[in-house]
């Protein structure tokens, strides 16, 4: 199956995203790392803008086809999380250039542009992956009534994002990473099993 000049074209961005910011990129750059006219790039998205919020909007896609992989109704919140983990930490390593697009993309300065699509594709994200699935777990009595479940993503995202950035910049990991005790430390918090001392 052949891949269309749209989608060589956000290869190449997601390439090229891999090594520069969004605002170091040139048209230039992506026409000649796609193989396709730089003419094709404002045929399909318009201006240097409107590519940038594909290339945004393709990465974010990306992670939502990813979110459907892992995150599985059937599954208790715990071993959710614990999959999520174990399945991003691996994803770096395998995927060290779709990887360091993603921290490209959340960490330029002039991604501004970009932020209300990003948002709407994260709240879409949301409503479809996370609120369900801590619904489903205080409704088990899993976890905590009144926890805040895009709090405790951000958290285990924070975790996340540190490790990617030590795997992606080869800074030694002195510690084996115990994805089973990472995800007991939050359970620490807002399980409802616990046990209070």
């Amino acid at each position: 199956m052949s891949i269309s000049n749209r989608e060589k074209l956000l290869q190449a961005g997601i390439e090229l995203l891999s090594e520069k910011t969004f605002s170091e990129i040139s048209m230039d750059q992506v026409a000649e790392s796609s193989g396709v006219s730089k003419p094709m790039i404002y045929y399909y998205f318009n201006n240097k803008e409107g590519y940038y919020k594909a290339l945004a909007g393709h990465l974010l896609q990306i992670a939502r086809s990813l979110n459907k992989k892992i995150l599985r109704p059937d599954l208790s919140l715990r071993e959710n999380m614990t999959n999520y983990v174990r399945f991003r930490i691996e994803y770096v390593k395998t995927n060290p250039g779709i990887s360091r697009a993603f921290m490209s993309m959340f960490t330029d300065p002039n991604i501004g542009l970009l932020i209300e699509e990003m948002q709407d594709e994260i709240n879409v994200m949301r409503m479809e992956f996370i609120d369900p699935m801590f619904d489903r777990a205080k409704r088990n009595g899993e976890i905590l009534p009144d926890t805040n479940g895009i709090m405790v993503i951000m958290t285990l995202n924070s975790f996340i994002i540190a490790i990617t950035i030590k795997i992606l910049n080869r800074i030694p990991i002195h510690d084996k990473i115990n994805i089973e005790e990472i995800v007991d430390i939050l359970f620490n918090g807002i399980s409802a099993r616990r046990e209070d001392n």
